[in-house]
């Protein structure tokens, strides 16, 4: 049986520089570890680009300790690592001004940013001076490009675009689809993912996707274009929703709670809103994503169970441990292996072959790592969560899970329970 672990959205940065590379920002914090005995066989500079104040600051402060710990285990290598850590508060502006300052300091090498919008306005940049970025977090397909900057320790949007689109269509019946998410391109990448899964599994989707804007939205008016969608579905086919985006749709759901014509609607969501702090405390939002939504489950990466064990530090600082975060820690060591095998200042086209070489079939603590001609994650097994009525409390549950297929051309294994204690759905084999 494979371990299933507590996954949130994430966001890192890395950099390495020879030794003696240093930082005049305010706004950064580092940490070093020295090889026992305190003389190291090579010494570099880390920088983390991590989300610590914006809407992905769990993922970014688990990040920090996951890389802290990593710092640790490689000086047990031989090498003197000092970590330096940016705070980009999820905004693209300030990846780039920060990944800017990093390189102006020697940086080569890049974790991160975590999400998808960062990735694409640092990566003109990081091309442009033969970096290397390696994301945790961003999965818009839209990014892979091969032989590019861009490296990513998680699988794209139509990996998960697959285990939604399984989801849906596990249920006995026909099924269409009305698709709605925000306008990003990691957003838009899952629908169209869960779009062709659906389809490809005897489903449809109804015409006219649902599109709100990044900012300014009006949410009541999304969950009417929603509602309109379902009722003009034609067919005899149950019709149920898939709504990707981020912690806002917790708004959405609220106003679908106020239309009669969603009581009835089965929603399913994506990683960017799953296990957000804002669905389950509004109350609103929350009894509709576990009464008609039937928990509204949405999926996170997880931990397979031939995942190399974390280290003891890593585990006593955090309970339940975070898949993204695990997936920093073996970036931050992937590199220095890579670096250890080259030079500590490779850069280019260099660092990055070696980078993927180092990779490839990595047994790391987030799972075993292979990666795809982009040089993105092939796969990871997925977990679903959903809303859950726990005794009149609203919670985050494990519902759940989805295993890739050995042939991609087939439906990955689920295993869904719905929620097990209390509430709606509890005992409910399919969502």
């Amino acid at each position: 049986m494979r371990r299933l672990l507590t996954p949130i959205a994430l966001v890192a940065a890395i950099c390495l520089v020879a030794a003696g590379c240093g930082t005049d920002d305010s706004g950064s914090s580092s940490t070093t570890a020295a090889a026992p005995g305190g003389s190291p066989r090579g010494a570099v500079t880390i920088g983390a680009l991590l989300d610590l104040t914006g809407d992905g600051s769990t993922l970014g402060n688990a990040s920090k300790v996951a890389l802290e710990a990593a710092v640790d285990q490689v000086a047990s290598q031989g090498v003197e690592v000092t970590l330096d850590v940016r705070d980009t508060g999820g905004d693209p502006a300030t990846a780039l001004k920060e990944i800017q300052s990093l390189r102006e300091a020697g940086v080569t090498t890049v974790i991160g940013p975590q999400t998808s919008s960062e990735a694409e306005e640092v990566l003109s940049f990081a091309d442009e001076q033969g970096m290397l970025v390696i994301s945790q977090g961003s999965t818009a397909s839209t990014l892979a490009i091969p032989d590019d900057a861009l490296y990513r320790m998680v699988p794209t949007d139509q990996v998960e675009g697959v285990a939604s689109g399984d989801l849906i269509m596990v249920n006995p019946g026909p099924r269409k689809v009305v698709l709605a998410h925000r306008d990003d391109a990691g957003n838009a990448g899952l629908s169209n993912a869960v779009s062709a899964t659906v389809t490809a599994r005897g489903g449809s989707v109804v015409p006219g996707t649902v599109v709100y804007p990044t900012e300014g939205a009006d949410y009541a008016a999304v969950a009417q274009q929603i509602a309109d969608a379902v009722a003009g579905a034609d067919g005899e086919e149950e019709v149920v929703v898939y709504l990707a985006g981020f912690a806002e749709v917790s708004d959405i759901l609220a106003a679908a709670s106020t239309i009669e014509g969603l009581s009835n609607t089965p929603f399913y969501g994506g990683d960017g809103s799953a296990r957000a702090e804002s669905l389950i405390s509004d109350t609103a939002a929350a009894a509709f994503a576990a009464g008609p939504a039937l928990g509204y489950p949405s999926p996170l990466p997880t931990i397979s169970g031939d995942a190399a064990p974390a280290p003891e530090a890593l585990r006593a600082a955090s309970a339940d441990p975070d898949p993204l975060a695990y997936a920093a820690f073996d970036a931050l060591v992937i590199v220095v292996a890579a670096l250890q095998k080259e030079r500590l200042d490779a850069s280019g086209a260099q660092l990055r072959q070696a980078f993927a070489a180092a990779a490839s079939g990595h047994q790391g603590i987030s799972g075993p790592v292979e990666l795809d001609p982009a040089g993105d994650r092939a796969t990871m097994p997925f977990a679903f969560w959903g809303v859950c009525d726990v005794d009149g409390t609203f919670e985050w549950r494990d519902l759940g899970d989805w295993v890739p297929p050995e042939n991609p051309d087939q439906a990955g294994v689920i295993a869904y329970l719905g929620c097990r204690t209390g509430g709606v759905g509890s005992g409910a084999p399919t969502p």
